[in-house]
């Protein structure tokens, strides 16, 4: 074991390091694509069958309920966040799939994720949302809007499933400690 991510107030892990690409900070993402406006995920984590492509948010705009003030504004600032989410699921998926192409340098990342057989993985995109205040459930909606957002994406991928999660449910499903 050894990696901990500390990621909006989490701390995700603890990993072993041959889990774990921290394709946020690598060297792929870090030298030219970032600065070209390309957006990444924090990290990918491979588990037994399993692939997540994990994001973290301390807070998340509410979808738009008619008869509020400033209804105008909070509905852009969600189309925002949503337009953020999928930007970064997709370009992760991209350059992912471009490093095991080896379009892009293989370099840090473990074995386990360079050289995988994904033909049976199960492939996943978690959103986890950690707000500053008070207990928070995630709206139905926001997972439903980044699904059909993202839905050509999981059909090419055969992405099993994109969830939007707690702490809670990510502390009891072992992604924090």
């Amino acid at each position: 074991m050894g990696v901990i991510i500390e990621e909006s107030g989490l701390q995700f892990g603890e990993y072993y390091e041959n889990q774990v690409f921290q394709i946020e900070a690598s060297e792929q993402y870090t030298k030219s694509l970032r600065q070209n406006g390309i957006k990444t995920c924090e990290f990918i984590l491979r588990k037994g069958k399993k692939l997540y492509f994990f994001e973290a948010k301390q807070s998340c705009p509410r979808q738009i309920m008619k008869d509020i003030p400033d209804k105008d504004e909070k509905k852009k600032q969600y189309d925002e966040f949503i337009e953020e989410i999928v930007l970064k699921m997709r370009h992760s998926l991209s350059l992912y799939g471009n490093i095991l192409l080896k379009r892009h340098p293989q370099d840090n990342v473990p074995e386990k994720l360079a050289n995988p057989d994904l033909s049976d993985s199960l492939i996943y995109l978690v959103l986890v949302i950690n707000p500053q205040e008070g207990e928070w459930e995630p709206e139905p909606e926001l997972q439903d809007d980044l699904r059909l957002h993202l839905k050509d994406e999981m059909r090419i991928w055969g992405i099993e499933s994109l969830f939007v999660i707690t702490p809670q449910q990510a502390r009891k499903k072992q992604f924090i400690i």
